[in-house]
C-alpha cells in the first residue's frame, strides 16, 4: 500500500490537462482519445516517479513538517534505496510506454524531468520564479495533449492556464504560510521573506484576474454563435468560477490546500462547485 502511496495518484488529477485539446476538438475522435488515455496514463508515471524523487530530496524538511513527516520516505516505511529504484522503474515504463504509443513525444518527458530537477534544486528557491514554474509545469501538460493529438494550442487558452495555476502556486504559498507546526523549513524561510515584499494575497488577486480575463476572451473567440440561453449559462458558469476560486482562496488562509488536489477532494462545497462548473461548460460547449 506504500508503493501505492508514494505514487500520490490523487495527484493524476493535474494531468488531466492533457486530454483537453482533444476533449474540446469538434467532432471529438474516438480513435484520438485513446492515444490521449494511454498518454495520461504514461505522463502520471512519469510525474509520480518525480514526486518520489521529490520525496527524497525533501527529506529532513519533511521530517519536520505536522502532515508530511507521516509519508512512506519521511517515516522511514519505504528504505531511500528502494525507493531510488522504484524511482527509477516506474520512471522508465513511463517512456518506454510513450515510445511505443508515440516517440515524438519523448523530447517533451525529458524536458519535464530536466526543468524539475532545476525545479527541485534551484528554482523553487528563486523569488517569483518558483510560482513560474509550477505554471510551466501546467503548460507542458497542455502541450503533450496538443502534441499527442496534433493539434494547435490556443495562445489564449495556453495564457488561462498558465494564469490558473499561477493562482494555484500562490494559493499553495498561502496555505504554507498558514499551516501550524511546521518546525524549520527553508522554504517557508523563502516565502516568509517573499510575502514581505510581494503580499501573497495580492499575487493571487492579479493572477486570477488575468486569469478571468483570458477565460472570457477564450469564450468569446470560441462561442460565437452562442443563443441567449447559452449566454445566460456562461454567465452562470463565470459567476460560479468566480465563487469556486473565491472558496479555494479562504481555504488556503486556512492553511488547508498545501496539498491543492486533496483539499479539493476533501471539501464537499468545493466539489460541487466543481460539478456545477463542468456542466454547465459542456452544456454551453457541446451543445
Amino acid at each position: 500500500m506504500e508503493y501505492i502511496y508514494i505514487l500520490r495518484p490523487w495527484q493524476w488529477v493535474k494531468n488531466l490537462l492533457i486530454l483537453v485539446p482533444i476533449i474540446l476538438t469538434k467532432p471529438l475522435s474516438l480513435d484520438n482519445l485513446q492515444n490521449n488515455l494511454i498518454i495520461f496514463i504514461s505522463f502520471s508515471l512519469l510525474a509520480s516517479g518525480n514526486y518520489i524523487l521529490n520525496d527524497i530530496k525533501d527529506l529532513q524538511n519533511d521530517k519536520l513538517h505536522p502532515k508530511k513527516k507521516f509519508r512512506p520516505i519521511a517515516s522511514g516505511k519505504i528504505d531511500i534505496n528502494n525507493a531510488k529504484i522504484y524511482s527509477f522503474l516506474v520512471i522508465s515504463s513511463s517512456l518506454a510506454l510513450t515510445y511505443l504509443v508515440e516517440s515524438k513525444l519523448i523530447i517533451y518527458y525529458f524536458f519535464y524531468l530536466l526543468f524539475a530537477y532545476f525545479y527541485t534544486n534551484y528554482f523553487k528557491y528563486i523569488f517569483l520564479i518558483n510560482s513560474f514554474s509550477i505554471s510551466t509545469f501546467f503548460l507542458i501538460r497542455l502541450l503533450i495533449g496538443g502534441a499527442v493529438s496534433n493539434i494547435k494550442i490556443s495562445i489564449y487558452l495556453a495564457m488561462y492556464i498558465f494564469f490558473t495555476s499561477f493562482f494555484i502556486a500562490t494559493l499553495k504559498k498561502n496555505a504554507i504560510l498558514n499551516t501550524q507546526g511546521i518546525k524549520k523549513s527553508e522554504y517557508l524561510a523563502l516565502l516568509k521573506k517573499e510575502n514581505l515584499t510581494i503580499s501573497t494575497d495580492s499575487l493571487s488577486v492579479i493572477s486570477l484576474l488575468l486569469s478571468n480575463v483570458t477565460l472570457i476572451i477564450w469564450s468569446l473567440n470560441n462561442l460565437t454563435e452562442m443563443t441567449e440561453t447559452k449566454f445566460a449559462i456562461m454567465i452562470v458558469f463565470l459567476v460560479f468560477y468566480f465563487l469556486f476560486t473565491l472558496l479555494l482562496h479562504t481555504n488556503s488562509k486556512k492553511g488547508e490546500l498545501e496539498d491543492f488536489v486533496l483539499g479539493i477532494i476533501q471539501d464537499r462545497n468545493l466539489v460541487l462547485l466543481l460539478i456545477v462548473l463542468l456542466v454547465s461548460f459542456y452544456y454551453v460547449y457541446f451543445n
